[in-house]
């Protein structure tokens, strides 16, 4: 019986044939040929990130009033928010330099006088999520179209550079973006959330 069950086995083995056809489409697998997975690369390109942006969360709106002290909506003069912020960078050996974009939205209160506003903000560069080692002050310029109570704004701040120190490794750095407050508005962001 043994021998029997070896030779049908033996003769069902040789009989049955792979086949691979490799013209066959690639059905519903990602063709991992163009990515670079090699953890052992030595190619920084591939492994090393911008800094990432963003927004701070206390700062991330600015309500001017026409008389301080009054945050009724009637004494309104403009708001405006950050909607998003992007960076898009080279690396280099110390440093990263690359366009760092603002972009955002002002409505017109009440008290609204004009169609141009610059609204007051800061770039800071925040090491390890703790220490600020470099901030920048910009004003914000925008124009309202004639007619209009709210308008999108972009900014864009050309060749932003972030000084490497001690580290090397750019996800050790932050941007934080905001609007600089008086006291006053500060606490009217607080007090609204």
């Amino acid at each position: 019986m043994k021998k029997i069950l070896s030779l049908l086995l033996v003769f069902f083995l040789t009989s049955c044939e792979t086949v691979s056809d490799f013209s066959m489409p690639n059905l519903g697998m990602p063709d991992l040929n163009q990515y670079k997975m090699n953890p052992f690369s030595k190619d920084k390109s591939v492994q090393e990130k911008c800094s990432i942006p963003m927004i701070l969360a206390d700062a991330i709106s600015i309500t001017n009033f026409q008389e301080f002290g009054s945050s009724i909506d009637s004494n309104i003069i403009y708001r405006g928010r950050v909607d998003r912020v992007d960076y898009n960078c080279n690396i280099e050996t110390d440093y990263s330099a690359g366009d760092l974009y603002i972009t955002g939205t002002i409505s017109l209160g009440q008290q609204a006088s004009s169609n141009f506003y610059s609204l007051p903000a800061f770039v800071a560069i925040v090491k390890n999520n703790k220490e600020v080692i470099s901030r920048k002050y910009i004003n914000i310029d925008v124009n309202i179209p004639n007619n209009a109570t709210i308008a999108r704004f972009e900014y864009v701040e050309s060749n932003y550079r972030i000084n490497f120190e001690e580290s090397r490794n750019p996800s050790d750095y932050q941007i934080l973006v905001g609007f600089k407050l008086s006291a006053d508005q500060a606490d009217f962001n607080k007090n609204r959330n």
